[in-house]
């Protein structure tokens, strides 16, 4: 009787793993198909022009844990039902910079840099390269110290939405942290980058612009520019040709 159900355990055990992973993954297509539409409703209210990446006013402290920095997921948060939209069931690493004065995680919502972390770690990042304009001078609405800012695309810039990447399962591991050193942990992170900017050698993040597949090996879950969702191959997201252009094919809104 013991033999027949170890014997079972074996076969099941690993069937309910796969089921809970299955489960997990739905719910992250889920999230960024909020994501997608949430970012369908910024641009009716907006002009049909696309949300930047962030936007700093150390005097706009209207959520006070943002300290003046309103990234992507925050900007989106008024068209969510809730903002644990932006983490995915499997972006479980917690990492001691994002901990607050009080020691208080990544993941409590008491945590002093609670807002901050919410958009600047989200786990879906965001294709800013091709989705915003970095404008080169200082911001004239806001305080940024940084000789740059972003704005937002004009959507009608974007010739095929349906084919041209929104968001991504992405992470900051192997990029430098605020105060020095580099995050070494699989934390979320608001940005991703396209083709052109890979570098390194894989399994470094960077070999793959931080995409950061969370359930199946070199899959990750992306959302397009028409809202649409699904899973997605890492290597079909980066074009055959060595030319920005065809590399970037999938990122660029060119549609071709």
């Amino acid at each position: 009787m013991i033999a027949i159900v170890a014997i079972l355990a074996a076969i099941l055990f690993p069937v309910f793993g796969m089921a809970k992973t299955s489960a997990k993954q739905t719910a992250s297509l889920s999230n960024v198909r909020q994501l997608g539409q949430a970012t369908m409703m910024y641009l009716a209210d907006y002009d049909d022009v696309t949300p930047p990446i962030y936007y700093y006013d150390a005097n706009d402290l209207q959520l006070p844990s943002t300290g003046g920095f309103y990234y992507l997921g925050v900007l989106l948060l008024p068209y969510l039902a809730t903002e644990k939209a932006l983490l995915s069931p499997n972006d479980t690493d917690d990492d001691p910079i994002l901990h607050d004065s009080q020691g208080r995680t990544r993941f409590d919502p008491n945590n002093e840099l609670h807002y901050y972390i919410v958009g600047a770690n989200a786990s879906y990042g965001y294709n800013y390269r091709y989705l915003t304009n970095k404008i080169n001078g200082p911001d004239p609405n806001g305080t940024n110290p940084t000789p740059f800012y972003y704005v937002g695309k004009p959507l009608e810039e974007i010739e095929s939405p349906a084919s041209t990447i929104g968001f991504g399962e992405s992470t900051m591991k192997g990029l430098a942290r605020p105060g020095g050193g580099t995050i070494e942990s699989g934390i979320g992170y608001a940005r991703i980058e396209p083709p052109s900017r890979w570098t390194g050698v894989a399994p470094a993040p960077s070999s793959t612009g931080q995409l950061w597949p969370r359930f199946i090996s070199d899959n990750v879950v992306i959302c397009w520019m028409d809202g649409h969702a699904k899973v997605s191959s890492i290597r079909q997201l980066k074009g055959s040709n060595v030319d920005t252009l065809h590399l970037d094919h999938l990122w660029n809104g060119s549609g071709i």
